[in-house]
């Protein structure tokens, strides 16, 4: 259609607003309210425009357009209300420096005075010259205010992590309320009090910490005053650099906007540009990724050790010295851990050094609780392809999304977006899990288990579908009867004794799932091979897409350099159980791994960004560089190639991973070790992996969507599934079970919770929950301490109770010891190398 804005005819799109279409075509109408994420507010009034035809003023924000419609958006009459609503809003705002005559030199003389704990100006503001509402005022050129100024006086809240919240600043836009509710789903926030009292709070002005916020700060990003500060910004010098590159703190890979000043970083912010992140981000790539690179354990230089005490060395030496001490080691004598956040680049170097250099299978090449491992077995095991790329934004079109083993608000929190925008638009959100979490509020079915019984609930619920269909007269195949015939051994009347769940809420949730309608199943680690192969069957049955949901910065992207079917390696377990018990006898750690105490090791080198309990036991330490000082290639949980650009300089005597190996294999006389950059590396991985056919650096820089390349879609087939029906053993000495976990709260070897007091303070993490019904039985009142005792034995620090799990059942919110994720997996779980991962066992609780 045509609209015509200040007598200009523009082409317009239906159910565009006015205040859209003005910005398209770069016509300013103010307004401190309006975001292009969040629904219509008309809270600020700013952005009223005269239309013709019509009475009074309307509200661009909020008004969508029509054929020929006249707007005018710039008149003396608008031009005087716009300047009397700003003036009735800086009554109540510090205003003294935005009517400031001298304001134009101020800020370059007084720019300390900002440390001060009051804001009663712009130059004590922490947002000054990064604030909407300065833009607003100098656009309607207040100079004055008539209004009487009133100081809200309002206690500034400090108490939180990662931000404090001065309401003196706040002009009740409504947009830290509407990001938290419309695009978040947390709802922790909200307008409390009515009239000239209303502010912004929590309910019974309880602290974020307590009101269900996820820290993810959307608030604090959407906030166009001063009112929601980043507390590490605060005293903090302007940015005089902004740089993009890809976080790599989890498996979505967003896009995140640093901030640099004089070479270092000051702070990232979510990128409004990220295909993956579309603005939003998590609380690990929101704030922490300056503590990891200045993180005070950062190892800046090479050390060898002698006599028990650490020496700085240069490179040279520290290079021949490690090469000279591995040739005298066997192939079988030898093992690597791997990290599953390093990049493709340098993930291909270490397995390339481990075969070609030390000749040895011992590496960590298989991942533990990896659902996208899992996936390619159970297309292996059904002859079936593997198709696990897709797109986060269909998600938001499915109209029924089932989440297994998997809190995703808090391990993928950009996928809750789309499951939660699902859900607004009327999509049936159905979640298995045998403990309570963020997804409950919002599910339409909360299946709640018993611990490991995974394969045997989904078993059950394809047993039932299966009924269902046959009774609507669909015809079967061979294959659908086959695994009819597996499923015979569950007995309905069973079903309860073994899975704690209630037949009526299975055959509701079947019911939905032969809805046939376009349905995603989402499914995270902990539900083993035989659950996944389970789940798997399940989504053929009802016709759903399954989508796994990688863990780790580059799960996926290493799992790739494998081609689809990782032959030879261990997982991080397996390396740890051969060093114990198959003599090895050197090992290079340049991932996350709990170093055995036991067994043969004579030499040990690790590999890393930071000092930690295996550097200090190491024999040589080589500082390696983080991903925000070195260039390199991720493939995210979409099977989207990415590259992440080094954005500071390297610390130091900091070396980046695939240099240091480099360099080593050269000293160690091995060929074809002669690379000059990533670069390099990833031209070779394009000639030898089809699956990164379209990964050349030219395309990757355009920021084009590039995927790994898959095999054609072909027909998937049931996977055979070997239902085991056993219950999880308790006793008297071992009366609950504890379920572990994944704690992804780390990078490389560090632990963020122990590094950040206040990721620590969100996370918990010293924490164990426990039903309040059970602690009155074992006399243990809230927060009193207790040990976890498994049967290797004592673990390492004491546990908090905290009251709010289902009866008998003990959740371990990320680690219980000093170590990594996966050194806590391989404290937890003594099983020999040939049988499942499992998540469960049985413990005991004792007074701490």
């Amino acid at each position: 259609m045509k609209v015509i804005i200040d007598g200009k005819v523009i082409e317009a799109a239906r159910q565009q607003t006015i205040l859209d279409i003005a910005r398209e075509n770069g016509i300013y109408i103010p307004s401190l309210c309006d975001h292009a994420e969040l629904l219509p507010f008309t809270g600020c009034r700013l952005c009223l425009v005269e239309i013709k035809g019509r009475k009074g003023y309307a509200p661009s924000c909020a008004t969508q357009v029509e054929e020929g419609i006249e707007v005018k958006t710039d008149t003396p009459r608008l031009r005087k209300l716009r300047q009397q609503i700003l003036e009735l809003i800086l009554s109540e705002h510090p205003s003294a420096c935005l009517i400031c005559t001298e304001k134009d030199s101020c800020d370059e003389y007084k720019s300390t005075i900002r440390k001060v704990g009051e804001v009663t100006g712009c130059v004590l503001c922490s947002n000054n010259r990064q604030c909407e509402l300065q833009d607003v005022v100098e656009a309607l050129k207040i100079d004055k205010i008539s209004f009487p100024a009133v100081y809200r006086d309002i206690e500034i809240k400090r108490n939180d992590p990662f931000f404090d919240r001065n309401y003196n600043l706040c002009i009740l836009c409504g947009r830290c309320v509407r990001v938290c509710h419309e695009l978040r789903g947390a709802s922790a926030i909200s307008f409390v009090h009515r009239g000239s009292e209303e502010v912004i709070g929590t309910a019974f002005d309880k602290p974020l910490l307590e009101s269900g916020c996820q820290f993810c700060g959307a608030c604090v990003d959407v906030c166009p005053t001063g009112a929601l500060t980043e507390k590490s910004l605060k005293y903090e010098h302007l940015a005089d650099s902004q740089t993009k590159t890809i976080c790599t703190l989890c498996s979505m890979g967003c896009e995140l906007d640093v901030q640099i000043y004089e070479g270092r970083i000051l702070g990232t912010s979510p990128s409004a540009e990220g295909v993956v992140n579309r603005g939003q981000a998590c609380l690990r790539g929101r704030f922490l990724i300056k503590e990891i690179v200045d993180s005070e354990t950062r190892i800046l230089r090479p050390m060898i050790k002698r006599k028990k005490e650490f020496e700085e060395v240069t490179w040279d030496e520290a290079l021949d010295y490690v090469a000279e001490k591995l040739k005298k080691y066997k192939s079988n004598e030898t093992a690597v851990v791997e990290s599953a956040q390093v990049s493709c680049e340098d993930g291909y170097i270490v397995r390339k050094f481990a075969s070609d250099v030390l000749k040895t299978k011992n590496i960590s090449v298989k991942p533990v609780f990896s659902p996208v491992a899992e996936y390619q077995a159970a297309a292996l095991k059904s002859h079936s392809s593997q198709q696990m790329n897709f797109n986060i934004g269909d998600i938001a079109e499915a109209e029924t999304v089932f989440v297994v083993g998997s809190d995703i608000v808090v391990s993928h929190p950009i996928i809750w977006l789309d499951v939660l925008k699902a859900v607004r638009n009327g999509a049936r959100l159905i979640v298995a899990s045998p403990t309570s979490n963020n997804l409950e509020r919002y599910a339409s079915h909360w299946i709640r288990l018993k611990p490991g019984a995974d394969s045997i609930l989904l078993g059950y619920l394809a047993k039932i579908l299966l009924k269902m269909q046959e009774s609507q007269e669909i015809p079967q195949n061979d294959e659908v009867e086959k695994y009819r015939m597996q499923l015979g051994k569950l007995s309905i009347s069973e079903l309860k004794t073994f899975t704690a769940v209630d037949k009526e809420l299975l055959e509701e949730v079947a019911e939905v799932l032969a809805d046939k309608a376009p349905a995603v199943f989402l499914v995270g680690g902990g539900i083993g091979a035989e659950g996944f192969s389970a789940l798997w069957n399940l989504s053929l049955l009802c016709q759903a897409t399954l989508l796994p949901l990688s863990l780790e910065a580059n799960q996926r992207g290493l799992l790739a350099l494998e081609n689809g079917s990782p032959k030879d390696g261990k997982n991080i377990v397996q390396v740890v159980r051969s060093v114990q018990e198959d003599g090895i006898k050197a090992l290079y750690i340049v991932g996350p791994v709990h170093l055995p105490k036991k067994g043969k090791l004579e030499f040990v080198v690790v590999q890393s960004p930071y000092m930690d309990e295996n550097a200090a036991r190491a024999d040589v330490v080589l500082p390696s560089a983080t991903f925000a000082e070195a260039d390199g290639t991720y493939v995210n949980v979409e099977g989207r190639i990415q590259k992440a650009h080094k954005i500071i300089e390297l610390a130091e005597d900091v070396k980046p991973d695939w240099w240091i190996l480099t360099e080593l294999a050269q000293r160690m006389k091995a060929k074809s070790f002669s690379y000059k950059n990533p670069s390099d590396i990833l031209k070779e991985i394009r000639k030898e992996n089809p699956l990164f056919a379209d990964a050349t650096d030219a395309r990757l820089v355009k920021g084009s969507d590039f995927f790994l390349k898959e095999q054609h879609q072909e027909e998937k087939k049931l996977a055979p599934v070997k239902f085991v029906l056993k219950k999880v053993e308790t006793s008297r000495k071992f009366p609950f079970t504890l379920i572990v976990d994944y704690g992804l709260d780390y990078y490389r070897n560090l632990t963020l919770s122990q590094e950040v007091r206040g990721l620590g303070l969100i996370r918990n993490s010293r924490s164990v929950l426990l039903n309040p019904e059970d602690a009155k039985k074992l006399e243990i009142v809230d927060g009193d301490p207790v040990q976890v005792i498994s049967e290797n034995g004592k673990m390492d620090g004491a546990a908090k109770i905290s009251a709010s799990i289902p009866s008998g059942i003990l959740k371990v919110y990320y680690l219980l010891s000093e170590n990594s994720a996966q050194s806590a997996a391989s404290l937890l779980f003594p099983l020999s190398a040939d049988k499942d991962m499992n998540n469960v066992i049985p413990v005991k609780i004792k007074r701490g």
